[in-house]
């Protein structure tokens, strides 16, 4: 058990104590002081068990809801959900570096690569003519090189970037970078769409999900100096594997 401290630090001087706070409780219902479909304590119980405030307790609780090991019944409790925490990813983003910066850092694991001629649907996607040539690259979506697929991807690149089809695979960078590397070219622009679908059978095999499971679709159209996406990817998650937050500030007139 976690001894008592301080609200700021853990006992090692190092960790938030609210993430210290966590990992106990985590590590609690992993080994099963907390089984599966029992309530946790009450807020006011683990003030009292970790010497801690209710914000800190809150905080530590929010982890374990965001890690899907728990969930916030109001009028009931705080009740465990999972033994063990979900893959999953958290986008906040507030700026174009900080998603580009999220890009950076996943990795995909590519399973087709080719040029195809579009069909109606891909073409008012892409904002192009019927049958126009466009580089497709189809992939699943990792945290990490042997993590579990959290999301599959679909991405068509412009033809005037389609000679990137040679670094796919090879140069470990995302379809963005390639094309700014390769060709001198900067991104200027994101535009991003949200949308919701079940996900089919074949797409839940390969994400490790029963189909019809409910998907997040988030399509994204990158821009250059150009009307016209160099760029547009559309990649979809499954609801227990990704969450999404950004910030708005109100600009109050003067």
């Amino acid at each position: 058990m976690l001894s008592a401290g301080t609200d700021a630090l853990a006992d090692d001087g190092r960790a938030p104590r609210y993430k210290a706070i966590y990992q106990d409780l985590a590590r609690g219902i992993r080994a099963g002081r907390y089984p599966v479909m029992t309530l946790l304590p009450t807020e006011h119980e683990l003030c009292v068990q970790y010497d801690a405030s209710r914000h800190t307790v809150r905080e530590a609780i929010r982890l374990l809801t965001e890690a899907g090991m728990v969930s916030r019944r109001p009028g009931v409790g705080t009740r465990v959900e999972a033994a063990k925490s979900a893959t999953r990813y958290t986008q906040r983003i507030s700026q174009l570096s900080d998603l580009f910066q999220y890009i950076k850092n996943a990795s995909l694991r590519v399973h087709d690569v080719r040029m195809i001629k579009v069909n109606a649907r891909q073409a008012e996607l892409l904002g192009c003519a019927l049958r126009n040539e466009w580089l497709y690259v189809r992939a699943i979506k990792l945290l990490g090189a042997k993590s579990a697929p959290v999301a599959f991807s679909e991405a068509y690149v412009h033809p005037d970037y389609a000679a990137i089809q040679a670094d796919i695979g090879r140069v470990h960078l995302p379809l963005s970078g390639l094309i700014e590397t390769r060709y001198s070219q900067r991104i200027s622009e994101v535009a991003q769409e949200f949308s919701a679908t079940p996900i089919g059978k074949e797409m839940a095999e390969l994400l490790k999900v029963a189909p019809k499971t409910a998907g997040l679709v988030i399509t994204r159209r990158y821009f250059g100096e150009h009307s016209t996406p160099m760029l547009v990817t559309v990649t979809t998650f499954p609801h227990t594997k990704m969450k999404y937050s950004m910030s708005l500030k109100v600009d109050w007139p003067e």
